[in-house]
């Protein structure tokens, strides 16, 4: 029997949900390649997919908040990169905003336009065939004008965490009076990396870094801060701290509000574009806070964070 869609019910749809659910596809991870008029393009996707045959062409999507948008959807033509399971490094590099995506990588200029990373294949170089609108990407088609083989083991994005195709290694269960099972700070590190990295893999879909994301969420909360009491909140080194806002502020998501004398006491503020940026991916991590937490009670949940509040302020109080 079939039943009449409900297009009330799918305008309805909660957009996290909907993502969610689409995580539990696994795919596999890319890296696209272009060339503009004035620079290299290079961003990493799991839009990947086969359209013809004959015609030879595929297809992927970038979206159209990623600053590199309109210069992929310019571009006369682009190269897919398939990435290997070693390639997890390469993949975060080339979803980050960093500037530098190519430096110290081999690559070479394609028959396509389109800068090739020499160390990596299966390789699709193509033509762009077609573009169309895709909701909050755009739909790139391509015809395949060259291809590099090679048999490897895939990288596969799933539920928000590259993995290799014979899933993640699992930890071996320690005993319940073990030493791992209660020394606090073992507790704390492995929670943090489990939780953390869960949410820090889906960082690419708005083109951020784990050290931009903290940045935006820390000045969303405490908008104004100098750059020691921000290298604090957001877990970095100052000098380190000092190269992701220098970038930050080239692509105009926060801006120096002082002296260029003394920049350690120079105000850091959000601009405009860095709020409307970060909404919708602070709206992704309350919401993998909500999945985390949710076969916990409300005292309980309140008491997690509460005691967590409490180590911390403690810690912070002593020299």
């Amino acid at each position: 029997m079939t039943t009449k869609l409900d297009t009330r019910r799918a305008a309805g749809l909660d957009p996290l949900s909907f993502r969610k659910a689409l995580g539990q596809f696994p795919t596999g991870v890319t890296i696209v390649t272009a060339q503009s008029a004035d620079r290299r393009l290079g961003m990493t996707a799991n839009s990947f997919a086969s359209v013809s045959l004959d015609p030879p062409l595929v297809l992927w999507c970038p979206a159209k908040a990623a600053p590199s948008h309109d210069a992929f959807v310019a571009a006369e033509g682009f190269a897919i990169h398939f990435l290997g399971a070693d390639h997890q490094d390469l993949a975060l590099r080339f979803a980050s905003r960093t500037a530098e995506k190519f430096a110290d990588i081999p690559h070479e200029t394609g028959i396509s336009g389109a800068p090739l990373l020499t160390e990596l294949a299966p390789i699709f170089e193509c033509r762009t065939w077609a573009r169309y609108d895709g909701g909050d990407h755009t739909i790139l088609v391509g015809e395949v004008i060259r291809l590099v083989e090679r048999v490897h083991d895939p990288l596969l994005f799933h539920s928000g965490v590259m993995r290799r195709i014979e899933g993640p290694r699992r930890t071996p269960a320690a005993a319940s009076s073990g030493f791992v099972r209660n020394y606090l700070p073992y507790l704390l590190a492995r929670a943090s990396v489990i939780v953390s990295g869960e949410f820090h893999a889906t960082l690419g879909t708005w083109n951020l870094s784990v050290p931009e994301w903290r940045v935006l969420a820390c000045l969303t909360d405490a908008d104004g801060l100098s750059v020691g009491e921000l290298a604090a909140m957001a877990l970095m080194k100052q000098p380190r701290l000092t190269k992701v806002l220098d970038r930050m502020e080239a692509e105009g998501l926060v801006e120096r509000r002082g002296t260029a004398a003394d920049r350690r006491r120079t105000p850091i503020h959000l601009t405009a574009k860095g709020r409307k940026l970060v909404k919708p991916v602070l709206r992704a991590a309350q919401a993998h806070e909500a999945d985390l937490l949710r076969r916990f009670s409300d005292d309980e949940r309140a008491t997690i964070k509460y005691a967590l509040d409490l180590l911390i302020d403690e810690r912070s109080e002593k020299p």
